[in-house]
């Protein structure tokens, strides 16, 4: 069985700690985890499962040219890479308070690039239990295209979340 990759972005804050969170629970040593900054395209054919984990913050920054976006690097640097027959899930933090009206829409920018790199995508999530108004990260079926997680203000909720999340990836996922 191969390792599942889990890239996130940025570093540190909730992010990082939902990273974390993340591999305890799919089990460390069936993760490499690795900052998307400091991603090496030649190391990516070895995987064939990929978690991405990324935060709405940066999505105020994702058109701004004076900003440097991660996520904009790390699609660029892997261009020539295709996804096709691989296995992808996302996993965007929002904070449903603040931002009740975006919430998670980072979801949806990192489902439009792994999609163009023609990644199966995994892990849709039902609506049920979040209170936002909207969210571009929502499919034409009401589904979150990934899972949101709001570290800020439901953290109690993030374990039991995360859990119920693998458990809906490992028909497709193997871990």
């Amino acid at each position: 069985m191969n390792k599942t990759a889990v890239f996130f972005s940025p570093e540190g804050g909730n992010v990082n700690n939902v990273t974390i969170k993340l591999g305890e629970i799919i089990g460390n040593e069936k993760v490499d985890i690795i900052p998307a900054n400091k991603v090496v395209k030649e190391n990516l054919k070895k995987y064939d499962q990929f978690i991405f984990v990324g935060s709405t913050v940066g999505a105020d920054h994702w058109s701004n040219q004076m900003i440097v976006d991660e996520w904009q690097d790390f699609f660029r640097k892997i261009d020539e890479i295709s996804f096709e027959n691989k296995k992808a899930a996302i996993v965007g933090l929002g904070n449903s308070v603040l931002y009740p009206e975006h919430f998670a829409d980072g979801i949806a920018h990192l489902h439009s690039k792994i999609a163009n790199k023609k990644a199966e995508i995994f892990g849709y999530t039902e609506t049920e239990g979040y209170t936002f108004t909207d969210s571009e990260a929502l499919n034409k079926d009401g589904l979150f295209l990934g899972l949101p997680i709001d570290e800020d203000n439901e953290y109690d909720l993030t374990s039991e979340r995360i859990e119920k999340w693998i458990s809906k990836l490992k028909p497709d996922f193997e871990f």
